[in-house]
């Protein structure tokens, strides 16, 4: 922002009567301003900045799909407890692995208080949250059930997730987001983003709500642009006990607690102008692909994990612009890049 522009912002404020600034100007023969005596507030000044700031970036952000799950009843919530549709934007939320709505599929956002998810609606009914139980039993299944956010990022880059939690003194107290850039695949490769957990204590971590818990996915260019990515929150094993855990020490684990979601919102940075559409689009590739069990070129040399559609790795290299498929059985691999890139490769 140039000087000029400053100058213009704080003489409007000093005409209005925002006490800023202190100050007497002159004009000078090159028309521009003199200040004397200019006593500066820089606590107000501060506030200002920061102020600019984060308009900009509000700005900056675009709204992909966002959930809130409110509704006059439970039983008004549009889509219902099984697909539950978007209060803006696009996209579809359904739940995975073992996982299933409570027998009251939305339950109370807020208490009666108010007090509850970051929903500025302060109020049950309307905030209303969505219900999730039946996790797997202790010892099985990890990172297998939850619920999964299905959206399209086309024209879009910089996805970021916000949620909220509320669980139940006897839910898992560790859950992991995982992401996918092809969720059409037989066999998706998730891959963990961030684990979200904390040490279970006898009062204050269970339920009680988990606010504006926040990933970001700016640096998995994979997920940019993109009309088939994907998102799961999914319970997993505490990360030092290797089991599940009660959010409350003094409760145990069954997979009968609750887990409440509420506010999921998948949102993009910027929309790509078109010079970046073209560099996105050109990030990573792969060909030939299909590929007759030869050697495969990539755009650019990088480091490389490849997974069958089992999500087993098979294959590792570093620094490398190809890969040689002639070992390889006939299917459908993901071949995933130290940058979080990921491209499906099919061998004939």
């Amino acid at each position: 922002m140039s000087k000029w522009v400053i100058h213009t912002i704080i003489l409007a404020l000093h005409r209005k009567g925002a006490r800023v600034f202190n100050f007497n100007y002159n004009f000078d023969p090159e028309n521009k301003f003199k200040y004397y005596n200019m006593k500066t507030n820089y606590t107000v000044l501060r506030m200002i900045a920061l102020a600019l700031m984060f308009t900009c970036n509000s700005w900056g952000q675009t709204t992909l799909a966002k959930w809130n799950f409110n509704g006059a009843d439970a039983a008004s919530v549009p889509g219902g407890g099984s697909n539950p549709l978007p209060s803006e934007g696009s996209g579809n939320i359904s739940i995975v692995g073992t996982a299933a709505t409570s027998a009251t599929p939305f339950a109370a956002g807020v208490n009666s208080a108010g007090v509850g998810s970051s929903d500025p609606v302060t109020t049950n009914p309307p905030n209303l949250a969505w219900a999730i139980t039946n996790f797997p039993a202790s010892g099985t299944a990890d990172k297998t059930s939850g619920i999964q956010i299905n959206f399209a990022s086309a024209n879009f880059t910089g996805i970021r997730l916000k949620f909220d939690q509320r669980l139940s003194n006897k839910a898992g107290n560790t859950y992991v987001v995982q992401y996918t850039t092809d969720r059409t695949a037989t066999s998706p490769v998730w891959v963990d983003a961030q684990t979200f957990t904390f040490t279970p204590a006898a009062t204050g971590t269970g339920d009680v709500w988990y606010n504006t818990r926040t990933v970001d996915l700016t640096g998995v260019t994979g997920l940019n642009n993109n009309d088939i990515p994907a998102l799961r929150i999914v319970a997993a094993f505490d990360p030092i006990a290797g089991n599940y855990l009660a959010s409350t020490s003094t409760s145990t684990y069954d997979g009968t607690g609750v887990v409440r979601f509420d506010m999921v919102t998948v949102t993009a940075d910027a929309g790509l102008s078109t010079t970046q559409f073209e560099t996105e689009s050109q990030a990573f590739n792969v060909s030939p692909n299909p590929s007759n069990k030869e050697i495969v070129r990539f755009n650019k040399a990088v480091d490389i994990e490849v997974y069958d559609i089992l999500g087993k790795l098979i294959a590792k290299a570093n620094n490398t612009s190809t890969l040689d498929t002639s070992a390889f059985n006939s299917g459908v691999y993901m071949i995933k890049t130290a940058a979080g890139e990921t491209q499906k490769l099919i061998v004939r």
